[in-house]
């Protein structure tokens, strides 16, 4: 029988793997967005504006505690909100706009490398041989599927550095997030870095709501989609994920968002990932397997 220690990191890891099936349907959201002619900048703003009406109204009818924090902890909830969520959401959105989505999203994946070595340098974490190579695995795969060994043959330049700017700013929302959800909830972690990043968007477009076709009944449909299933819910369940598992072993998990995408791209959108893309994708794999075996024989060595 699991202990109550085993327990909740199953849960935790559980609420990882769904989230990347939520984040793996927000780039076929955004794809479809794309075709009801909206920049990357009004998807970005509708997701946002709506999510956090929706948190809001959830805040004041059924739990005012979301709202309180520390001036230290709104602090960094600021920084997460700004650069971590706004800055993941703005630079994969527009690297969508160059790029085939199983390339977007395994370039996205090359956070868990960053989120590990900001640990390390940061948090002062210790890491095995298992998650050194793990880590590995995953830095291979996602450069292989870039085309950075091919000198990016057919995938445009600027598509691939925009993926990893948003890596980048991915590995920033976990290990703030992880700091953060030392002292208040995943919900109010997720909220206030919503609002924020909400914020910064209206300053970004100098207060000018009315950019967005808010007649359009399509823009409203996809709109709640994308502040559902592609941000309230996945967010909340992966810092609900790094508050049990920690921001590292998150990171990796949640590459499970890679086969799903793949899927998903290959049916809904007719987008085939080509052979060095599969090749890409199968050593992120082995980095998640690589991890798992590490984290079940611990289990088997102290249990």
């Amino acid at each position: 029988m699991l202990d109550e220690k085993n327990k909740q990191r199953i849960i935790g890891e559980g609420a990882v793997l769904l989230s990347a099936v939520c984040f793996a349907m927000t780039s076929m959201l955004i794809k479809t967005a794309f075709s009801l002619d909206l920049s990357p900048l009004q998807i970005l703003a509708l997701q946002s504006w709506i999510a956090s009406l929706l948190l809001l109204l959830y805040g004041l009818i059924f739990n005012r505690k979301i709202f309180v924090v520390s001036k230290r902890n709104a602090v960094i909830l600021v920084f997460q909100g700004l650069i971590g969520s706004l800055g993941t959401s703005l630079f994969y959105a527009y690297a969508l706009l160059y790029l085939p989505v199983s390339v977007a999203t395994l370039l996205l994946y090359l956070y868990p490398v960053l989120v590990l070595g900001a640990g390390v340098v940061f948090l002062h974490k210790k890491v095995g041989l298992m998650e050194k190579t793990a880590l590995a695995c995953t830095f291979v795969g996602t450069t292989l599927a870039s085309g950075s060994f091919s000198g990016f043959e057919g995938i445009p330049l600027l598509g691939v550095l925009l993926g990893i700017i948003a890596a980048i700013t991915y590995a920033f929302f976990n290990v703030v997030g992880e700091v953060a959800l030392q002292e208040v909830s995943p919900l109010t972690a997720m909220a206030y870095s919503q609002w924020f990043s909400s914020l910064g968007l209206i300053f970004y477009l100098k207060g000018n709501i009315l950019q967005l076709p808010w007649s359009n009944l399509d823009i409203w449909g996809i709109g709640l989609a994308l502040a559902t299933i592609a941000s309230i819910v996945p967010f909340y369940l992966i810092m609900f994920g790094i508050q049990k598992v920690g921001s590292d072993r998150a990171s990796i998990l949640s590459t499970f968002e890679l086969p799903v995408t793949f899927v998903m791209a290959a049916l809904i959108l007719k987008e085939i990932p080509r052979l060095a893309q599969w090749a890409g994708g199968g050593f992120v794999l082995v980095g998640i397997i690589l991890l798992n075996w590490r984290s079940s024989h611990e289990r088997e060595q102290t249990g």
